[in-house]
């Protein structure tokens, strides 16, 4: 039986998941980050097919999400997107460090992977910390700067106005912009999918750091899957294989 546990980890809301004969024992454990705009909830499937694994799962809420939106609206939510990402990345240590204080989990078999916005903060996940063991990035890109300016410039396009420097932000963000220490990977096992016509984070991203890691001679544990057809969606197929690999590489 899969059990689904509503609770807080230092403050931080999440969903866990594990099998309940598991359920007090030191387990593989993967933190799965949700899309922007979503919730961890609307992610659950993720955690019951990793969990029947024998996996334990923790769906964090993030910033400004979920039962931490606070009364963000939209455009609040899309201004402090970078804000967003960041705290995710700086509270896996937080929530690790609490499994790992209650013998529920090892800092050598951690692994997170996430949608989107949750798969922008697995990669930067790399570029931080040298003891996750395999990441999942679904639709997700790795060029922090590149993709930052493009959605200002759309943002701005909108009439959106930023309450801050928009150019030091984006500098800011360097220490987490994995493509620019792409050494940081090492030999980390990393699985990249993403849809060609997606219209929201592009294809391009997903697709040049798997080019950069194959001509750098660093992707014999990478896997790329490209859905032809798919848009800003996972894909059932993309889902299992996410699974899939978490399974192998864990």
């Amino acid at each position: 039986m899969i059990q689904v546990i509503h609770e807080r980890i230092k403050n931080i809301p999440v969903l866990h998941i594990v099998k309940e004969k598991y359920c007090d024992n030191k387990l593989k454990t993967v933190v799965f980050y949700h899309g922007f705009q979503s919730q961890k909830e609307l992610y659950l499937h993720y955690g019951y097919l990793l969990a029947e694994k024998g996996f334990r799962v923790i769906l964090p809420d993030a910033h400004l999400h979920g039962e931490r939106k606070e009364g963000a609206s939209e455009e609040e939510q899309a201004m402090f997107f970078w804000d967003t990402v960041e705290n995710n990345i700086e509270e896996l240590e937080i929530i690790v460090d609490d499994l790992v204080a209650k013998s529920l989990a090892s800092k050598e078999a951690i692994g997170v992977g996430g949608v989107s916005m949750g798969a922008i903060t697995s990669l930067g996940i790399l570029a931080k910390y040298n003891w996750v063991k395999a990441a999942v990035s679904l639709m997700g890109s790795a060029y922090y700067g590149h993709f930052a300016r493009g959605l200002v410039e759309q943002a701005l396009e909108m009439g959106l106005e930023f309450p801050f420097d928009v150019n030091s932000r984006i500098a800011s963000l360097n220490p987490y912009d994995l493509s620019e220490q792409i050494e940081k990977i090492g030999n980390r096992p990393l699985f990249l999918w993403h849809g060609k016509k997606d219209n929201v984070v592009p294809f391009a991203y997903s697709e040049k750091l798997y080019q950069v890691l194959t001509e750098n001679k660093m992707a014999n544990d990478v896997e790329f899957i490209i859905d032809e057809r798919a848009k800003h969606k996972v894909s059932i197929e993309g889902i299992e294989a996410c699974v899939s690999f978490f399974d192998r590489y864990m």
